[in-house]
């Protein structure tokens, strides 16, 4: 029997389905029954998808009018397809996020959950399909900010490597140059010159760490791996580095990967009170995989310290998890997983 649920004084059918009915008046989201078929063909599907497609749940029910396959975005609706049939033949759940073309033609984002049920009238998917543009247009904000912050610490160090950092060498060696033609007698000025060259050294010294702090040159001219190794080498205390990557990743999983690491091995030297770190990098099923761990106290607080919710912003923003696991005086684990093309 093909029914439309929407409000419970809507609702037909046998008692599953008024029960059904009286279920979804409170979820935000369009639940549904459909076969497994390329147009996702609904028997039954709630009026919520009216305010997330545009179109009447009537629409899809009624076959004859349109499919809610159609509705998909052409660019994922083989994607779709084959994920939900990798999941029903699995016999296993799925959850996936995809774009719908809405009936005035604007792009929305939906979150789609759901599992293949066999009942007496045979297999059927059952699932509910939320709308998450909001969401996703807040993270790709979230993303293009973080974009554009890099981009100016990118600038800030070249400009601090190519002006200031120049013209301080340029001094020092005027400098070194006026000691070297000073008379055998001007102690006193050589004295003096020493003393504003061995400043001038600290300040290049100084800007230089400065530099590769807002920005590290050696990520962008080598490379994640090196720059992780070069990470470990400063590091107060020895830190392991296992890194299985082979070639070059996308600018913004490099950046955020570099600040994971650094800002965990920089709370490792502040808190941890540990007498060893370890780091390992690799890639797996499309996701890059950053795992800091330490032999420490233990005990930290995954909610506290601005430097532990500044990574879960940055890997936030680029659609990646980040967990915490810090039992007190069993070290602290941090897990990050980011995918290769955050959408």
């Amino acid at each position: 029997m093909v029914e439309r649920f929407g409000r419970p004084r809507r609702a037909a059918g046998n008692a599953g389905d008024r029960e059904l009915a009286a279920i979804v008046a409170n979820v935000p989201g369009a639940v549904y029954r459909c076969a497994l078929d390329p147009d996702w063909t609904m028997a039954v599907i709630s009026d919520e998808i009216e305010r997330i497609s545009g179109y009447p749940a009537a629409d899809f029910v009624e076959s004859t009018r349109r499919t809610y396959g159609s509705i998909i975005h052409p660019d994922d609706r083989g994607e779709v397809d084959r994920a939900v049939r990798a999941a029903t033949a699995a016999d296993r759940p799925f959850a996936l996020e995809y774009r719908i073309v809405r009936a005035d033609g604007s792009t929305a984002w939906v979150l789609e959950r759901g599992q293949l049920v066999t009942g007496p009238d045979g297999a059927c998917l059952h699932g509910v399909i939320f709308d998450v543009t909001e969401r996703k247009e807040l993270r790709a904000q979230r993303a293009r900010i973080i974009a554009a912050q890099d981009e100016t610490r990118r600038q800030i160090g070249r400009d601090l490597h190519d002006g200031a950092q120049q013209r301080l060498m340029a001094v020092a060696l005027t400098l070194r140059t006026l000691k070297a033609k000073l008379p055998e007698d001007a102690g006193a000025a050589s004295s003096l010159a020493d003393e504003a060259i061995a400043e001038l050294a600290g300040a290049t010294a100084e800007l230089r760490e400065l530099a590769r702090g807002i920005h590290p040159p050696v990520l962008t001219e080598r490379g994640l791996p090196t720059a992780v190794g070069a990470l470990a080498a400063r590091a107060t205390l020895p830190v392991d580095v296992e890194c299985e990557l082979t070639g070059r990743l996308p600018p913004a999983v490099e950046i955020a990967a570099y600040y994971v690491v650094s800002e965990s091995l920089t709370n490792v030297a502040r808190h941890a009170r540990a007498t060893r770190g370890r780091v390992h990098v690799s890639c797996s099923d499309g996701m890059l995989l950053v795992q800091v761990a330490d032999d420490g106290v233990g005990g930290a607080d995954p909610e506290g310290g601005s430097g532990l919710r500044g990574l879960r912003d940055r890997v936030d923003a680029l659609d990646g998890s980040i967990a915490v696991s810090s039992p007190p005086g069993q070290g602290t684990v941090i897990d990050v997983g980011i995918p290769l093309t955050p959408q």
